[in-house]
């Protein structure tokens, strides 16, 4: 099968029905019109001598033309290797490496790649250049149907390049769906960024006939007068555009919303909290992983903890592993694990299949947390972010949790730093309201509030946390 499918049956029931629209420009295209400009995608891609099987990176801004670009190279039968236009040229010039790409497809607003642009001109303003034509592929990546090669947006660790097949995410898009029930009545506020997040999401939106609202400004007040303005039944956003809507403050209701979900990163419960009080709308969310898709989704209206990140989608199972890959009981931390049909394949680099990584068909997460005695899932931290002071172990978004909760401040970030006595430390940097914030009445707070080891060594005032393209804290 082929992802693009999904549109192409899409345009079949709904040609003349709105598909996206651009909410700066107000510019609109139906699903006909989206069909029929990947399809001039994929003739432009196959004339250039494109294969299936290659892996075609795209490099374009978040802007209307990304979708049939998108629709139009996986219908091609090649492997999309999303390039977010963002990423510095070095960053590009590693993925690029790293997979041996064999082309770009690229959009004149991005930064051309150093390769051989292919004559015959543009295809909807998209150019072509091949980077290395003839570089192949490992020898079992061709029986995968490889359907994208996705690059993390920032983490502690180096990406390996997670590989999708086309089975895999329509697999997903299907779990996801189970829970979440889109239909082409559905209006969908997007806000995030298109390289991180096309596969799942927008497949589901376009399979479903819905109208997808890209909302380029995602600076906070933009996104609440949108809210009011289009009335989406939809948002589908990270926890930093929750957090920035929620403090502006109480305004009115926003009625329209059936599904607020959150993924992304954890969210913690002061913002859940300050969101629902300033719309009226409770704030759900999902545990999304590149290797998995949505696993559990907790859509806030089903009476689960909202701490938690819901039950496992139909599709998938989750258990809690011990370090020695034993089950454990519910209420016990331990490392998440997945499986499903949504799972990924392989890594491409180094290479390795995703059956010689798993353990008895389950996929270690790397993250931690446990299962609650209704089957829900709560998320803890990394293992890889977990903070060490003199052998006592503890996780930032605790600290993070803590501080958040404090009048004056905005958003934090808790890290460790080496030091020769007790192994780490923790730090904090912290973001505050206009009129300041008194921070030793904050360490006091904190003191008060977390055992002394987590309390952060010193408090360092900055204008914003960094956080990566899809709303991570930088660890």
């Amino acid at each position: 099968m082929n992802l693009a499918d999904l549109l192409y049956a899409s345009a079949e029931r709904h040609s003349p029905r709105r598909a996206v629209t651009d909410v700066r420009s107000g510019r609109s295209v139906s699903y006909g019109q989206l069909a029929r400009e990947a399809q001039r995608v994929t003739a432009f891609l196959k004339t250039a001598g494109v294969e299936p099987g290659q892996r075609i990176g795209l490099l374009a801004p978040n802007d209307l033309a990304y979708i049939p670009a998108a629709f139009g190279l996986l219908a091609s039968g090649a492997c999309f290797v999303p390039l977010a236009s963002n990423l510095t040229p070095a960053e590009i010039a590693q993925i690029v490496g790293e997979v041996r790409l064999n082309g770009c497809l690229a959009w004149p607003k991005a930064d051309a790649l150093a390769g051989e642009v292919v004559k015959g001109g543009e295809c909807d303003g998209f150019t072509f250049q091949w980077l290395d034509r003839g570089a192949e592929a490992p020898a079992e990546f061709h029986s995968l149907n490889a359907a994208f090669i996705r690059f993390t947006s920032g983490t502690t660790a180096r990406s390996k390049g997670v590989v999708l097949s086309h089975e895999a995410t329509a697999a997903r898009v299907e779990a996801s769906d189970r829970v979440l029930k889109f239909s082409e009545e559905d209006r969908i506020l997007w806000v995030l960024p298109l390289a991180y997040h096309f596969a799942v999401t927008i497949s589901a939106y376009i399979r479903a006939g819905a109208h997808i609202l890209m909302c380029p400004d995602t600076l906070p007040r933009a996104m609440v007068d949108a809210a009011r303005r289009l009335r989406p039944s939809v948002l589908y956003a990270a926890p930093l555009h929750f957090e920035r809507m929620a403090n502006l403050g109480p305004g009115a209701p926003l009625t329209s919303i059936r599904v607020t979900l959150s993924t992304a990163a954890p969210i913690s419960p002061a913002v859940m909290e300050r969101f629902e009080s300033a719309y009226g709308v409770p704030v759900g969310q999902a545990y999304g992983i590149i290797e998995a898709g949505l696993p559990c989704i907790n859509l806030g209206t089903e009476g689960l903890p909202p701490t938690s990140v819901g039950r496992p989608v139909p599709g998938y199972d989750v258990a809690v592993l011990s370090d020695d890959a034993a089950h454990l009981s519910a209420e016990t931390m331990g490392e998440i694990a997945v499986r499903g049909d949504g799972l990924f394949s392989a890594y491409y680099s180094p290479w390795q299949l995703r059956e010689h990584i798993a353990r008895d068909g389950w996929f270690l997460t790397g993250d931690l947390g446990w299962l609650d005695r209704t089957g829900a899932l709560h998320l803890k931290g990394r293992k890889k972010a977990v903070i060490f002071v003199a052998g006592l172990k503890f996780f930032p978004e605790e600290v993070e949790d803590c501080i958040n909760q404090f009048p004056g401040i905005k958003e934090s970030r808790v890290f460790s730093r080496p030091h020769a006595r007790v192994g780490e430390v923790p730090c904090a940097e912290v973001v505050v309201d206009p009129l300041g914030c008194d921070l030793d009445a904050l360490k006091a707070h904190c003191a008060r509030v977390l055992s002394s080891y987590k309390v952060p060594l010193e408090f360092t005032v900055v204008d914003a946390v960094p956080r990566t393209p899809s709303g991570k804290i930088c660890r």
